[in-house]
């Protein structure tokens, strides 16, 4: 009976080993500015990165990555694998292009608290896409599938000072994406205006003062998922959302302009 009670109990920290992981999400820094981070299920302490991977996709087009900053000293490879290519493979719609990420294998020690992200690269988007979307390509997606695992993603490391282990789990929720649209520059015909928010920050009551007519406003968080729109308004309500960034998009006759806003 004592060796069952060993057996199990062997297997019950294996599985809780198992558990541990890190996911990744897309954070947007500033205007075409963006973070891939990775984020800890459990506290680590010392932990060993070897390598890491993604893919992030981007529109087809001109738009690329520039500017991605090194991690702990050591640098990302970065290739591009064209819409044009992709379906040169059979794979893809044609419509996204994709820019594959690598950390090559060496040793970075890192301490990270469970929840707390962990900054794996930032970069910018070049030629200002205002349409469609950047995000991480899933492993279950078909062209990764149909590239053979090559553009997985992965996070290869030693967390327990036995052996490097993949422990990458998934991508969280809500960080899959940022549309690029909600980052739309003003029309060159509002030059011309002035249109101002205020206060800013903001607590309770946000107003939006212009000589042009409000058509609709829409509010998104920082990922680019719209929280709420209201039409023929120059007052929008935000006491009851969580503080922190947002993007207000202001619809007027002859075009669009968007306003960072914080809520306290």
């Amino acid at each position: 009976m004592k060796n069952l009670y060993t057996f199990l109990f062997a297997f019950v920290i294996t599985i809780s080993g198992t558990s541990q992981s890190y996911q990744f999400g897309i954070v947007n820094n500033d205007n075409y500015s963006f973070s891939i981070v990775a984020i800890p299920d459990f506290d680590g302490t010392d932990t060993d990165i070897s390598d890491v991977g993604f893919a992030i996709m981007l529109p087809a087009g001109n738009a690329d990555i520039i500017n991605s900053s090194q991690f702990n000293g050591r640098n990302w490879t970065l290739n591009e694998v064209t819409a044009t290519q992709l379906s040169g493979f059979g794979l893809g719609d044609g419509t996204r292009d994709a820019f594959v990420l690598n950390l090559p294998p060496g040793q970075s020690i890192v301490s990270h608290t469970t929840n707390n992200p962990i900054v794996l690269v930032s970069f910018d988007v070049s030629n200002s896409p205002t349409s469609g979307a950047i995000e991480i390509l899933t492993n279950a997606d078909p062209i990764a599938i149909g590239l053979g695992g090559v553009v997985d993603s992965f996070y290869n490391a030693n967390i327990d000072e036995t052996t490097t282990q993949n422990y990458y789990g998934g991508i969280a929720s809500g960080q899959e994406n940022f549309m690029f649209e909600t980052l739309s520059t003003e029309d060159i015909e509002l030059e011309n205006y002035t249109i101002s928010v205020y206060p800013n920050p903001v607590t309770d009551l946000l107003h939006v003062s212009s000589e042009l007519a409000i058509e609709k406003l829409t509010l998104y968080d920082i990922l680019g998922k719209e929280i709420l729109a209201l039409k023929n308004t120059n007052n929008l309500s935000v006491a009851h959302l969580e503080s922190g960034s947002y993007i207000l998009k202001i619809q007027t006759p002859i075009g669009d302009s968007t306003k960072q806003i914080i809520i306290k």
